[in-house]
């Protein structure tokens, strides 16, 4: 495997647990990937592995901020200590829509697209909590230490899933809101602001200003062999060659709908069972 401090060679199996960005970016480095982006950065293709980079998959995460009408309470953890799951429609096996509630603001992305913000306040951010949009993580060069390109294409799914349930989420935030418990708190909505009521106004501004919410998966997908956007098979070998398993978030074959690091432990435990069989 070729790394920034050169090739490390194994003598034995070699488990790979470098995460969604890096797990690809390593492979690829090594030659190990699609042959076309593999020559475009002038490595010499070893195992032509198109799913390589491909299928990247994240909880994308909206927000709605507001002002407090009284000082949020400084009692906290960790200021996001409150989550939901919720259904956008009616007959859904699993909630497709996740909250977390943070007594801060989260204007990470709102304030450099000019919306206003405050040292008071809390906020609600909805996440697609079962994605469907697909992004890609590729080379920028054939330097390790160059860090790679980096494409969640959020919100591009010829369906629209992940648009809609969006819309649906930023809607049912301002609906909790308006419940007694939260609404004597408000003083304002901060963003997108009361103006913001459209589907097609609430889809712009989410495009906006969305972000990750650090749970990217699915680059080194596992599937069946035969299936050509497939990385691994079901016990985590690389597909095609020897002596190579994967063991980390980027071999989902599709997203979950909660937060990844508990099925990080599982995968981690199934591969030691493995090895160790």
């Amino acid at each position: 495997m070729q790394t920034a401090d050169g090739p490390v060679y194994a003598e034995r199996e070699l488990i790979l647990s470098c995460g969604a960005f890096d797990t690809p970016k390593l492979l690829l480095l090594s030659g190990i990937g699609p042959a076309e982006h593999l020559r475009e950065m002038e490595i010499d293709v070893q195992h032509h592995l198109p799913g390589v980079g491909q299928n990247l998959l994240d909880h994308p995460e909206g927000v709605v901020n507001w002002e407090a009408a009284c000082p949020v309470p400084p009692q906290t953890t960790q200021l996001w200590e409150l989550g939901l799951f919720a259904h956008t429609q009616p007959g859904l096996n699993a909630p497709d829509l996740m909250f977390h509630f943070g007594t801060e603001p989260f204007d990470m992305n709102t304030v450099p697209e000019g919306y206003p913000t405050t040292t008071n306040g809390f906020a609600l951010t909805p996440n697609v909590a079962r994605a469907k949009s697909q992004g890609t993580v590729r080379l920028r060069s054939a330097n390790p230490a160059d860090p790679p390109r980096i494409d969640f294409r959020y919100f591009t799914d010829p369906a629209g899933h992940d648009e809609r349930v969006m819309v649906a989420g930023v809607k049912l935030a301002r609906e909790l809101a308006q419940q007694p418990a939260l609404k004597a708190w408000i003083a304002r909505e901060l963003s997108p602001g009361p103006e913001v009521q459209s589907d097609a106004e609430i889809s712009e501004y989410v495009r906006r200003t969305a972000n990750t919410v650090y749970h990217p998966a699915g680059t080194c997908k596992m599937g069946a062999v035969g299936d050509e956007t497939a990385v691994v098979d079901p016990h985590l070998r690389l597909i095609g060659l020897d002596n190579l398993r994967i063991a980390d978030a980027s071999i989902f074959p599709t997203m979950i709908g909660v937060n990844p690091n508990l099925s990080c432990f599982v995968i981690g435990e199934r591969c030691a069972d493995f090895v160790i069989k």
